[in-house]
């Protein structure tokens, strides 16, 4: 009688253990291929929705060589073009503002536009405040630290001196240079307000390894 019952409290605990192992694994997947969903879209996707930059705005200053691209020809433009109005792609159903390259990391991302929906970050980063990207201004953009070096997990591996590059929906790729990096209390959201004196900034926001504190790394366009 004895031995069945402990059987029964063995089989028991061995089919929860099973079960807590099968849920945090699902878990690790799931994030995993949400990074892998991100870059694919970056590499077979994001390109489609660039309506390019007219032949008589400014290039980039930021990049080396850059060359104006001429006009469209009548009958090719991009589809995602309306009266010289940019119309947002789509990422799994959320409005993508652009793309932001961390090179240092190894990490790229598609930039969602979803402020108000919690779950837009679930599948990538997040613009959760500010201007339009590469503007002037404070741009924030969120992303998860799950411990497992997708999304911004590895962020803390980022320093001062550090390059990032976001891409816009006209096309245009900035290059900025990381003059911050610091850990502060969840209660604190001084950095959403900080003023920039009119520069092009942006502040990447993430939890640390404790998910207690948050990671704010600050930016300028160079």
């Amino acid at each position: 009688m004895y031995n069945k019952v402990l059987n029964g409290i063995l089989t028991v605990l061995l089919i929860a253990i099973v079960g807590i192992l099968g849920y945090l694994g699902y878990g690790y997947f799931t994030k995993y291929k949400n990074e892998k969903d991100a870059e694919r879209y970056l590499t077979e996707e994001f390109e489609t929705i660039i309506v390019p930059v007219s032949a008589n705005d400014p290039v980039n200053p930021t990049e080396p060589g850059n060359q104006q691209q001429q006009p469209v020809e009548n009958g090719n433009q991009n589809q995602n073009q309306n009266q010289g109005e940019t119309k947002p792609g789509y990422y799994k159903g959320f409005r993508v503002a652009g793309k932001i390259e961390l090179p240092t990391i190894g990490k790229q991302f598609p930039i969602l536009d979803e402020s108000e929906n919690a779950k837009a970050i679930e599948v990538s980063v997040l613009k959760i405040y500010g201007p339009s990207l590469n503007t002037p201004g404070n741009v924030i953009i969120a992303g998860h630290n799950y411990n497992n070096g997708t999304f911004f997990s590895k962020n803390k591996n980022l320093n001062v001196g550090d390059k990032i590059y976001i891409t816009d929906l006209t096309g245009k790729r900035v290059q900025y240079t990381i003059f911050n990096k610091y850990y502060t209390p969840e209660s604190d959201n001084s950095y959403f307000n900080r003023t920039t004196d009119g520069k092009t900034e942006v502040t990447l926001y993430t939890c640390d390894a404790t998910g207690k504190n948050r990671l704010i790394i600050c930016a300028r366009a160079d």
